[in-house]
């Protein structure tokens, strides 16, 4: 009997948990296989000439298409296969190998709460579950875990093709010509219990929050006039399946998360299709001079903190402290004073019952109270909540660089009438020893920001906020809805076994995704009135990359390379080109956001600087034409793209944070019994394929900042190619954030990172060369500086053996670049190559002890900081909302 008939004869087999499923001789194939490789034998021939064997033995042992073996019966003829023909050491790899799939199978099921894994379950490793176990997946009133990674999966995709469904022909008309009545629909959000898995969509059943969301839209739609039809025949259309043509598209939005290409923001997650319902990130909040004012921020704020926000204000127009407050005769107590009951609130409400708020406190540099601001938060335990910025905008910008004695006037907020006259040098040297000791203030270039603002002409007023982590400037009660897409998974491997990058599948996503975002504007279940109508009047979403060091890696380019920085430009152009592209098409169907005609969209201009500043023969797509399309369609998204923190969805996406580079390839963790490494997994399998791969060297590289550098065992190309932010001088982290922040419409959210011997100097020069490369803030972060604690852990016993330098590519665009003589002779001096002796060359913080405020709030363990907040790497906890 040859192969194909003996395959024929068994046709299904039993799983653990009774169902039967199709028997693919694929999958003992690639077990024998990992058993093989284990033992140093990777053979893909013997593995498929074994797998005959096992077959063979299944049909002489009577299992047949009518009695289907169970997975323990295949696996017990695999090992009693090996042992026969004499590989018992495969057998013993093989025996491990099972002994390890069950060990980690009952692991996952504990942790889920589960009897028997899921499909995303089996796929996901158990970092990425215990992340979504901890934060993500809905819990009862005992704490315990109701559903399974899929099920949370489906309820977010359910929840996106809700808001594709009312743009349905048959039941919206773009005109917006036709009355309903809308009182009818509001009668159904009285009787929500009832209609709980009452409707569904092909094989997805909407549960009463989904069943809410699509009440709401067709309230909104109706009251343009744009429903068709009345809410009771929308329904029947549901009923009778009319719809059930959507069900392919909650497919692909459910295939698009759990193939791990792509995750929304944090909340969208944790709330979609639960009572919540809040599903963005990113908030901003106004906070006027006037009592009444404030304590509507206050509450508004605990709103959107017990939504799963996070808010940033600008407390600018609070006056200074000491200055008379006329309705009482008081004297005002300032600005610091009100970001401290933020604060506490903050700490009293916990983001949607899963972690605490995150907060952005901006002054600007002209407020008298801008130096108490800047010192504040350099000792432990002040504003914990916080992050905090000074906003810089031409006037301080200019007493800075272009005159000699730098005066600059602080004015009062009540008038702006001169209070005292400063230094702008000096002040600008006072946030960068404040930013030296404890990596905070960072700054926010206003006048970046409003460079290209094309919505100011709408608000009639500059953008003056950002959302906690800086990469989201907002008008007061915008929101914003956040997304990456994980560019590690858009690689193809070519025949000689290296990987290209998939443009056209990029493209895709891209398109895709920018529908995803655009459809949770129209699901929201926004916390505050004001929230619901600003954030629908300009449509902002921000789509976004994770995983681009891991894309760097298996592509073999150097991240601070100009191989590298060209890939990251185009990365970002067609980021912002095919997305802005898409939410033309979405306007031609569904209609622009609604302020668009108010902007300057119609007179041609768009919010991306590197369309006017860089050269149009280095562009990579058509922008003119997309600029005639959209005077003529308008869009549908006033803004479109962002690089957010993906602190937490990068653990889920099993990818590199963000845009940037890796934190480290090995990290230590300590257990009962001995030292544990993480490795990633790409350098790991590079270390492998080379015969480098050992305990030895896995302690050596943590014990090096978990950097390749400088270490004899490593080959130069795997030191040039596998870089870590510590291996990159802080002017190309610069660059690096430059290049995307050139065709990015928002901002990049990233931490500038300086070794420990950096020095004042180093930071203020990285201010003055980002604001001269176009970025729109910076946060720097030295090495073991914040509260004298480490939050850069890698190993306990960790010395740097190598010295950091800046690439050619950035030192040469300074020297053709950089035209301003002050700013020159700063930067010049800081990138000049220092020398070191060797003690200053070892000197560490990493002796030092760490004070339970640096440690993580819910597992105790080493806090990190990357991408301008601080995370935890091993359960995911982050400072910042957005991932």
């Amino acid at each position: 009997m040859d192969n194909s008939q003996l395959e024929s004869t068994i046709n299904e087999i039993r799983k653990r948990s009774g169902t039967v499923t199709v028997f693919n001789k694929d999958k003992i194939s690639n077990a024998i296989f990992k058993a093989l490789t284990a033992t140093s034998k990777a053979d893909r021939g013997l593995a498929d000439q074994l797998t005959d064997s096992v077959v063979n033995k299944l049909v002489e042992q009577g299992f047949t298409s009518s009695r289907a073996p169970t997975v323990e019966d295949i696996q017990d003829i695999v090992e009693s296969t090996l042992i026969d023909s004499g590989n018992s050491d495969i057998a013993k790899a093989y025996i491990v190998y099972r002994h390890e799939r069950r060990k980690l199978r009952d692991e996952k099921m504990k942790i889920l709460n589960l009897k028997s894994l899921d499909p995303v379950s089996k796929k996901f490793d158990l970092n990425c579950l215990r992340v979504l176990a901890s934060r993500y997946l809905f819990r009862n009133g005992k704490n315990e875990i109701i559903e399974s990674p899929t099920q949370m999966f489906e309820r977010v995709a359910i929840l996106v093709v809700i808001g594709d469904i009312l743009y349905d022909s048959q039941i919206f008309d773009k005109a917006g010509n036709t009355n309903q009545d809308i009182d009818e629909a509001k009668s159904y959000l009285e009787k929500l219990d009832a209609f709980d898995y009452k409707f569904r969509v092909g094989d997805y059943y909407l549960n009463k929050w989904h069943f809410r969301s699509l009440i709401n839209h067709y309230v909104t739609l109706a009251n343009k006039g744009q429903m068709k039809i009345n809410f009771k025949e929308l329904l029947t259309l549901l009923a009778t399946k009319k719809l059930d043509s959507y069900a392919d598209r909650i497919t692909e939005n459910l295939e698009l998360m759990t193939s791990q290409d792509f995750l929304p923001n944090s909340p969208t997650m944790m709330n979609a299709g639960g009572r919540l319902g809040q599903l963005s990130a990113c908030f901003v909040l106004s906070m006027e001079d006037d009592m009444e004012q404030i304590m509507k921020s206050t509450s508004d704020a605990a709103l959107i903190f017990k939504s799963g926000g996070g808010v940033g204000i600008n407390y600018s127009d609070l006056r200074e402290e000491g200055d008379i407050v006329a309705s009482t005769s008081g004297v005002a107590s300032g600005p610091v004073s009100f970001m401290n009951i933020i604060n506490t609130v903050t700490e009293v409400v916990k983001q949607g019952g899963k972690r605490r708020g995150a907060n952005m406190g901006i002054i600007e540099a002209w407020h008298p109270d801008v130096e108490k601001f800047i010192t504040n938060k350099t000792e432990p335990g002040v504003l914990e909540n916080f992050n905090v910025s000074v906003g810089i905008w031409e006037d301080f910008w200019h007493a800075l660089v272009n005159t000699k004695d730098g005066n600059y006037v602080l004015r009062s907020p009540r008038d702006n009438k001169p209070v005292k006259e400063i230094s702008a040098h000096q002040l600008i040297d006072l946030i960068a020893l404040s930013a030296w000791k404890s990596g905070e203030p960072g700054l926010i270039f206003f006048d970046q920001i409003n460079k290209y603002n094309v919505f100011a002409k709408a608000r009639q007023a500059p953008i003056r906020a950002t959302n906690p982590c800086g990469e989201q400037s907002l008008y007061p009660y915008e929101s914003c809805n956040l997304g990456s897409i994980n560019l590690v998974n858009l690689v193809k491997k070519q025949a000689d076994e290296t990987y290209e990058f998939d443009w056209q599948r990029y493209e895709e996503i891209i398109r895709k995704t920018t529908k995803f975002l655009d459809n949770i504007i129209d699901v929201n279940n926004y916390p505050v009135k004001e929230i619901t109508i600003a954030s629908k009047e300009s449509r902002r979403i921000g789509l976004g990359v994770m995983g681009v060091a891991d894309l760097l890696y298996k592509l073999r380019i150097p991240y601070n390379s100009k191989e590298g920085y060209d890939l990251q430009a185009k990365l970002s152009e067609a980021l912002t080109y095919y997305s802005m592209e898409e939410s033309v098409a979405l306007a031609k169907s569904r209609g622009g956001f609604p302020l668009c005609s108010k902007t300057e969209y119609p007179e041609g201009k768009i919010p991306v600087s590197g369309y006017y500043e860089k050269p149009k023969e280095s562009h990579s797509y058509e922008w003119d034409a997309l600029i005639e399309k959209i005077k003529k369609y308008g869009i549908r998204n006033v803004l479109v793209s962002t690089v957010a923190p993906t602190g937490t969805l990068s653990m889920i996406a099993d990818c590199s944070n963000g845009m940037e580079p890796a934190f480290a390839l090995v990290f230590e963790k300590r257990v009962t019994v001995g030292r544990f490494f993480y490795t990633n997994k790409i350098v790991e399998e590079v270390l492998k394929e080379n015969g480098l791969y050992s305990d030895e060297l896995l302690a050596k590289i943590a014990d090096n900042y978990g950097s390749l550098k400088g270490l004899d065992e490593i080959p130069q190309w795997m030191q040039d190619v596998f870089v870590t932010a510590m291996d990159i001088h802080w002017a190309d982290h610069l660059m690096a954030q430059a290049v995307w922040q050139d065709w990015i419409g928002n901002a990049i959210a990233k931490t500038i990172n300086m070794p420990y011997d950096a020095t004042v100097e180093d930071v203020k020069s990285a201010y003055l060369l980002a604001h001269e490369l176009g970025l729109k803030g910076i946060t720097v972060y030295r090495d073991g500086s914040r509260h004298k604690q480490v939050l850069h852990m890698t190993s306990e016993n960790a010395q740097k053996i190598f010295e950091v330098t800046p690439t050619e590519y950035v030192t040469s665009f300074v020297a053709a670049n950089i035209t301003n003589p002050y700013i020159k002779a700063q930067v010049n001096a800081a990138l000049a190559i220092k020398v070191h002796d060797e003690e200053i060359k070892a000197e560490s913080l990493i002796h030092e002890e760490i004070s339970e405020d640096r440690l993580c709030p819910t597992c105790k363990n080493n806090l990190v900081f990357v991408e301008g907040c601080s995370m935890c790497i091993e359960c995911g906890y982050s400072g910042c909302t957005s991932g």
